[in-house]
C-alpha cells in the first residue's frame, strides 16, 4: 500500500512489494519469479532480497554486503530502493512490536541509513516519518519533553501561524498571486537537532512556526518573496534560493525566515510541481515505460554520489570501513560550491580544492598544481566552504597526484582515483614490496614451506581469481599499496591457519599479555641496523600506520618521531647525518584479542547535555576499544570537553573510533591528542 498510496509508483512495482519476500522467505526462486512474470519483476524482488547472513563473519560484513548489493540493483533500476525504503516504512511503523534491543538497532539503522539515503533521493515525507519514528525508540524521553513543550505551546503558535497566514494571503490576492497556504509541520527530530547545533535548551529556539506558500508559476514565487519581504522584516543569512540553484537531490524552493510580531517566521514559496518533488523526491519522476517514455530517465545523473560508493566498494575490502563511509557519504555533510560558469558542484564536507578537481574530471584532477577560490590563489589543502568559486590551475607537465594528497582529500571518489594512480605509476614497487608482505604474514600465520612453493601455480592463481583479484600479481600490488590486508585474503584462501590452537603458553590473562607485548618494544624495523634500542618519543607518540622518522641518539639508540612532529621537523633540519629509515612492522594481530597495544589520547568537544559521557563511551566500546583512562569536565562556554586515553591496534583503527565518535548527535569536534598537554 505504501509503494501503491504514498509513493504512487507503477504496477510492476506494485508486483514487486508483494512478492519482496517471497525469495527470502520462501524455497521460489529469482528464476522462478522471471519464470512466471518477467525478468523485470525478478530483477526487482532480487535487488531487495537480503543475503543469508550464515556467509558472513559478523552482523557488519552482512550489513555492508546487502547494502552494496541493493545499490547495484539500485543503479539498473531505481525502484529498488523505492521498494526497499517503503519496506523500511513499514518496518518502522511496527517497530512496537519487537523487543527492545531490537527496536534500537532498527531505529539506529534506520536514522544513520535510511533516513539519510530517503533524503539524497528527495523523498522527503518518507524521510521526515522514518526520522520522528526511529527518534522516539532512540531516546523516548527527549522525544515525549519536546513533544509536551510543542503542545503546551500548540494553541498559542497555532493561532500566530493562523495570523500570519491571513495576512500573507490578503496581501498576494492585492497583487493578484493565487495561491495555498499551510503551516510547516514540526519535526521533533528537527528541533532536537536544532537544541544540539546551537546549544540551547527548548525555551531558546523561537522558529518553530513556519508557512508554506504554493504558487501557480515561479514568477509567482518571486512576486510573492518581494510581497512578504514588504510587509516584514527579513533575517539577514537566511534567505536561500533553492530555485535558481536546486539541491543536488531536485528541491527547488525559495526559503526566507521574517520577523512577525516580534518571532521569527519561516516562510518556503514554490510551485505545485515543486512541492510534489519536494515531498516525492525521484518517485515523482518515475515514469516507467507506461507513457512510452525511455527507461533511463534523466535524473539518473543526479545519482553521482551512488556511483561513488559503488566505485568506494571496490576499493574497500573491509566491511566497517565500507559501511563508515556509507553514512558519512549518505549524511547531509556536504558543501555546495560553484565552479567559474555557475555550475553547482556538491563535495563532501571538509573537501580541498583537489576533490572538486577530481569531480570535474580524472585528468584534471591528476595535472592540478593550484586553485584559486574566489579569486584568490589558496594552497591545495584549503577546506571549501559553502558558495565558494573554485578554478583548478593545471600543468600539462605535472606527472600526477601525489601521494602526500592521500591525507589532504575529503572525498573517497578522489582518494580512489589517486590510488589507482599511484598503483599504475608505481605498480612494479607495489607489487615487490607486496609480495615480500604476503610471504612474511604467510610465515607468521604458520604457513609452511611447502604450500608457499604453490603460490606461483595456475592452482594458486585461480583461487586468487576466485576472491576478485585479476592475477596473483594484482593481488601482491594490492597489498603493497595498501588496499588490502596480507593477512585478510590468507586467512579466506588458508582458513586453516586462522583457526590454529594458540600455544600453552600463552594463557595468559589479556593485561599480562598486552604488559608482555610491550616489554618486547614497538613493531619498529630500522633500515640497516639490528639489534638497536629503540624509544618511541613521548612528544607525538607515534602507534603503526604513522608515517615515522628515526633519529640516532648518542647511547640511547634510535627515537622514533611522528614525520609531522614539530621537534621531527627540527632533527631534520639541524642534524640529517643522524637521521635514519624506519618504519612499522605490522606483523600479525592476535584476532582473538580485542585489547590494542598502543595507547592514544583522543579528546571529545560536546554540547553539555545528560548522557553525553554514556554516549560517548558506549560508541567506543562497541567498537571493541578499551579505554585505558577517562577525565571529563564542563567549560565556562557550557560545552563538554572529555579526554580518552584509549587502547589501539595502528592509525586505522583509531581512524575508526574517531569516525564512530564524530558521528553521534552532540559531539561537535573529536581529533587526536600528540601527548599530555593537549597539543592536536
Amino acid at each position: 500500500m505504501i509503494v501503491a498510496d504514498e509513493l504512487r509508483l507503477d504496477s510492476t512495482s506494485i508486483c514487486a512489494a508483494l512478492l519482496h519476500d517471497v525469495i527470502e522467505d520462501t524455497p521460489a526462486t529469482a528464476a522462478d519469479i522471471a519464470e512466471m512474470f518477467d525478468e523485470t519483476m525478478a530483477q526487482l524482488v532480487e535487488g531487495v532480497t537480503k543475503l543469508n547472513k550464515m556467509f558472513f563473519s559478523s552482523a557488519t560484513a552482512a550489513q555492508a554486503a546487502n547494502f552494496r548489493k541493493m545499490l547495484f540493483a539500485m543503479t539498473n533500476d531505481v525502484r529498488v530502493i523505492l521498494i526497499k525504503l517503503a519496506d523500511r516504512l513499514h518496518n518502522i511503523r511496527t517497530l512496537q512490536f519487537l523487543p527492545p534491543v531490537k527496536q534500537k538497532y532498527v531505529a539506529r539503522e534506520t536514522i544513520e541509513i535510511y533516513a539519510p539515503l530517503a533524503h539524497r533521493l528527495g523523498i522527503n515525507k518518507v524521510k521526515s516519518e522514518l526520522e520522528e519514528t526511529s527518534f522516539r525508540f532512540l531516546q523516548p524521553e527527549k522525544a515525549q519533553e519536546i513533544s509536551e513543550f510543542l503542545n503546551q505551546a500548540g494553541l498559542e503558535g497555532d493561532q500566530k501561524l493562523k495570523e500570519a497566514m491571513d495576512q500573507i494571503q490578503s496581501h498576494l490576492k492585492e497583487v493578484n498571486i493565487k495561491a495555498e497556504l499551510s503551516g510547516r509541520p514540526k519535526q521533533a527530530f528537527s528541533i532536537y537537532n536544532k537544541m544540539l547545533k546551537y546549544n540551547t535548551d527548548l525555551a531558546g529556539l523561537y522558529d518553530f512556526l513556519g508557512i508554506r506558500v504554493i504558487t501557480r508559476s515561479i514568477k509567482d514565487c518571486y512576486a510573492a518573496l518581494g510581497t512578504v519581504h514588504k510587509y516584514w522584516k527579513p533575517i539577514p543569512g537566511r534567505f536561500k534560493d533553492y530555485i535558481a540553484v536546486p539541491k543536488p537531490n531536485m528541491y527547488q524552493s525559495l526559503h526566507t525566515t521574517v520577523i512577525f510580531d516580534g518571532k521569527p517566521l519561516e516562510v518556503q514559496i514554490r510551485t505545485e510541481e515543486m512541492h510534489r518533488i519536494a515531498e516525492e523526491g525521484i518517485a515523482a519522476h518515475w515514469d516507467y515505460k507506461a507513457s512510452g517514455k525511455d527507461s533511463t530517465p534523466d535524473y539518473k545523473e543526479k545519482l553521482s554520489w551512488l556511483r561513488n560508493l559503488i566505485d568506494w566498494y571496490q576499493e574497500v575490502k573491509d566491511a566497517s570501513e565500507f559501511m563508515e563511509t556509507v553514512k558519512v557519504e549518505l549524511f547531509q555533510y556536504h558543501v555546495y560550491v560553484f565552479t567559474p560558469k555557475g555550475e553547482v558542484i556538491e563535495l563532501p564536507n571538509g573537501s580541498t580544492p583537489i576533490d572538486f578537481a577530481y569531480m570535474i574530471h580524472t585528468d584534471v584532477g591528476h595535472r592540478c598544481m593550484g586553485a584559486k577560490v574566489n579569486g584568490h590563489i589558496v594552497p591545495l589543502e584549503y577546506r571549501l566552504k559553502n558558495g565558494d568559486i573554485v578554478s583548478i590551475i593545471t600543468s600539462k607537465t605535472q606527472k600526477g597526484p601525489s601521494r602526500d594528497w592521500l591525507k589532504i582529500v575529503g572525498s573517497a571518489s578522489a582518494r580512489r582515483k589517486i590510488r589507482v594512480w599511484l598503483k599504475k605509476e608505481f605498480r612494479d614497487e607495489y607489487i615487490i614490496t607486496g609480495e615480500r608482505e604476503f610471504l612474511e604474514t604467510f610465515s607468521k600465520m604458520g604457513g609452511d614451506r611447502e604450500t608457499e612453493k604453490t603460490f606461483k601455480t595456475n592452482a594458486f592463481a585461480a583461487k586468487v581469481k576466485d576472491l576478485g583479484f585479476p592475477s596473483v600479481e594484482e593481488l601482491y600490488a594490492g597489498v603493497g599499496a595498501g588496499e588490502v590486508r596480507a593477512q585478510q585474503v590468507i586467512g579466506k584462501l588458508f582458513p586453516e591457519l586462522v583457526v590454529k590452537t594458540a600455544p600453552k603458553e600463552g594463557r595468559q590473562t589479556r593485561r599480562e599479555k598486552q604488559r608482555n607485548r610491550r616489554d618486547k618494544g614497538p613493531r619498529i624495523i630500522v633500515g640497516g641496523l639490528e639489534d638497536t634500542l629503540i624509544k618511541v618519543s613521548r612528544c607525538c607518540n607515534p602507534i603503526p600506520g604513522d608515517e615515522i622518522i628515526g633519529y640516532i641518539t648518542r647511547g640511547r639508540g634510535v627515537t622514533v618521531h611522528k614525520k609531522d612532529c614539530p621537534n621531527a621537523r627540527n632533527l631534520v633540519s639541524d642534524t640529517e647525518n643522524r637521521l635514519i629509515d624506519v618504519h612499522w612492522d605490522m606483523g600479525i594481530p592476535d584476532e582473538a584479542e580485542p585489547i590494542g597495544e598502543y595507547l592514544a589520547k583522543v579528546r571529545v568537544e560536546t554540547t553539555d547535555r545528560k548522557g553525553m559521557l554514556n554516549s560517548v563511551t558506549s560508541v567506543i566500546a562497541n567498537q571493541g576499544v578499551n579505554i585505558h583512562s577517562a577525565t571529563a569536565k564542563t567549560t565556562k562556554q557550557k560545552t563538554g570537553l572529555l579526554d580518552f586515553s584509549v587502547e589501539v591496534r595502528d592509525s586505522n583503527s583509531l581512524d575508526s573510533l574517531i569516525r564512530a565518535i564524530s558521528r553521534l548527535i552532540g559531539v561537535t569536534k573529536v581529533y587526536r591528542l600528540e601527548n599530555q598537554s593537549g597539543k592536536k
